[in-house]
Order: structure tokens, then sequence, then C-alpha cells
């Protein structure tokens, strides 16, 4: 049997977020295709690992941690950052504890494979490359993350915001570019992301789709829908989610609220900040963290993701489409997306016209999505396109 060490910036479990999610259906899938799995990672507390230790044992055979909640911000390390003329989440992904995790694994295994999942674990990669047992150097990018910070100062007013952004898109740039010349193999997860790397890279870079469990998320019943329901869900410690959000109630929501009495938006997911709670009234719920974000998606007549910043597939979409959800979302949080049902719109009065569009036609389940999100994305695969995959596969600058 083959062994990988598997690199990732967040422990996978609780798979609530899309980055998790991502990372933790992909060691199930390498997993299933007969990989031997060591984890490193960082976890939030000592509490979370012991939580889920059971079901994250299902998939790897040991478990490296250091404590941190890289969600948070931490201002001493931007201040250093800003003195140092480093990027600040070079910095803020940056741990001893975990880079010594790493090198006690290396020491003890000779692996075929390392996988680096996020380029923010690419931090790791002098540890790693420094010693001859990490096998085959994978990278895998979730998103293109210096776009985002780029995405994020175009909309910023305020100027010491504006600032910090564009001198983080500068800096991770050239990190990002970097980490993916110093790997064996690059992996974005959507042909759009690869071409985009590629052609700033000079390097080859192949393409690992997203993968979710398609099983976890089933369609339910056309009576299980509730008419005229909006739902967005995504964790709101994120910016560009939060941003979406507020983008929708100010320009959106207003007229889709006055033109459907019955209409109700759930914003469903952890971490909202006090602008969003502030939103919550009788027609808009503001549920904070959930135990099971499926029902909500079975509720929604329509999924709603408008995110004006970002980069990457919003794993979200992929599980509204496995449940057949009716999906409409700007260019931005659409891409990566292969299906062509999902709803397209950037301006807020076309959201507008399309949202009227759909509610005046009765809640549908849309089967063709259903199915797309299982064929392409499901993690339990018979192939996993890693090392030696077909040339064609790839995409050259």
């Amino acid at each position: 049997m083959s062994s990988a060490l598997f690199l990732t910036a967040k422990l996978p479990l609780p798979a609530e977020d899309g980055g998790r999610i991502a990372a933790w259906n992909l060691a199930r899938c390498l997993r299933h295709n007969g990989y031997d799995l060591d984890l490193a990672c960082f976890a939030g507390s000592p509490d979370q690992v012991r939580e889920q230790w059971a079901e994250l044992e299902s998939v790897f055979r040991s478990i490296t941690t250091a404590t941190r909640e890289v969600s948070r911000q931490y201002p001493l390390e931007l201040v250093r950052a800003l003195l140092t003329g480093e990027s600040y989440f070079v910095r803020k992904f940056h741990s001893r504890r975990l880079e010594r995790g790493i090198e006690a694994l290396l020491a003890a295994h000779r692996y075929d494979l390392t996988l680096v999942e996020s380029v923010f674990t690419a931090v790791y990669l002098p540890a790693i490359r420094a010693r001859d047992s990490a096998g085959r150097l994978v990278l895998r990018l979730q998103n293109v993350e210096h776009e985002i910070f780029e995405r994020l100062a175009e909309r910023e007013r305020r100027w010491p915001h504006r600032y910090l952004l564009r001198r983080e898109a500068r800096l991770f740039r050239r990190f990002e570019l970097d980490a993916i010349r110093a790997t064996d193999d690059v992996r974005a997860i959507s042909e759009r992301d690869a071409s985009l790397l590629a052609e700033s890279s000079g390097k080859p870079i192949g393409v690992l789709d997203a993968l979710i469990d398609a099983d976890l998320y089933q369609p339910g019943s056309v009576e299980q829908i509730e008419r005229h329901s909006i739902v967005s869900i995504g964790d709101y410690a994120w910016l560009p989610n939060r941003n979406g959000v507020l983008w929708f109630h100010d320009r959106v929501w207003p007229r889709i609220a006055e033109r459907f009495g019955t209409a109700r938006w759930y914003i469903v997911g952890r971490n909202p900040p006090a602008a969003l709670r502030r939103l919550a009234s009788e027609r808009i719920v503001v549920t904070g963290r959930v135990a099971d974000d499926a029902d909500y998606f079975r509720r929604a007549d329509l999924f709603v993701v408008p995110l004006l910043e970002g980069s990457g597939v919003r794993i979200k979409i992929l599980l509204a489409l496995a449940m057949g959800k009716r999906v409409l979302s700007t260019t931005i949080g659409a891409e990566g997306i292969g299906f062509p049902g999902v709803g397209v719109r950037d301006v807020d009065a076309d959201w507008v016209t399309e949202i009227e569009r759909l509610f005046e036609s009765p809640p549908e389940i849309d089967h063709q999505a259903v199915e797309y999100a299982r064929r392409h994305h499901h993690w339990q695969r018979p192939f996993l396109p890693l090392p030696g995959e077909p040339a064609e596969r790839s995409r050259r600058p």
C-alpha cells in the first residue's frame, strides 16, 4: 500500500466550511484509492481534536497538530510583517511546533507522496524539501489566494485597509508563484484557476477537482421546499462571504421582500459578525452555526451566492447542486463550476429580475444538477488524478 503525508491548514473536521470539506473529501478519496495517510495541520484546540478523533482515525493512521485558530487575525503578527517586509499570511501560518511535527513524520517514514493542501501550508516546503523522504511533492491550490486579496483591495474604500490588502496581494503573489515552482506537481481546483496560474508561473498546472460527499447531501422532496425561501450558507469569518451578504441585503433583498410577501431569507453558518446579526428580523433568519446545513439546503427554493470577491470553487454551490437546488450566483461566485444550469448575474437589477422569474414558477428539484454533482465531484471515485495522470489534463502556459 502507498503512503502519503497530508498537510493542510485546518483540521479537516468538522467539515463545515469549503476549505475543510475540500480537504476532508480529498483525504477520503486518497484513502479510498489505497493510501495510508498521516495528517499534519493546525487545530483550534486540543478539545477539537479529541471530539473528532474517532472519525479522523477512519481515514488517517496518525494525526499531528499544533494549536492555532487560523480563522482569527493576529495584530502582532501583522506588525511584525510590516516591520520585516514579509507577507502577513506567510507569518500567520508558520508554526515552529507544526514544522517540528512535520520533520518528525518525515524522519520516521518514507512517503510515496506528500500532498500540500492549500498554498498557506506551503510555508513548510523548505522543511519538507530538506529531507529525501517526502516522495513526490504535490501542491493542491484551493484558490488563487493573491487574486482574492487583489479583488478585496479593489472594493475596499478605507485607505489603510486598501493599502494592507494591496501589500498582501503583491507579497503573497510572489510567495504563491515561488511555491508553485518549488513543487514537483501542482493541481488547481478548477480549469480556470489552472490556466491563470500556468500563465503566471510558467509551469504546467493540472486540475484536481473539488470533492464532496454526495451521500450526505441528497435531494429531498419538492414538498420539503419552503416557497419563496432564499438560503445563503457560509463561514462568515471569511470577508468575501460577509461582503456578499451585506451587498445582497442592501441591493437585492428589499425589492424581493416587497414583491413577495411570503419571502424569507436564511443566512446560515458560523461566525456571523455583529453587522450580519443586526440583519435578523421576522423575515431574515441569521442562524449562526447549525448542526446540519443539509436541512436548510432542502428548505431552499433558491440558493444564492452573491460573492463579490473570491477565487477557486464554491463548495457550497456543489452541495446545492447535489441536492437539486436552483442556484443564483455572481460570475465570481460561479467560477470553476462546470454545470451550465447555475444562474449567473452581476448587476443588482438583474438579480431582482431573475429571482422574480424563478419565484413565479413552482419549486422544483433539478435532477440534472444532482447527476452532475455526483458524477464529477463525489469523493468515492475509482480514479484519482494525481501524478502520472494523462498529459491532456494539464494546462500549459
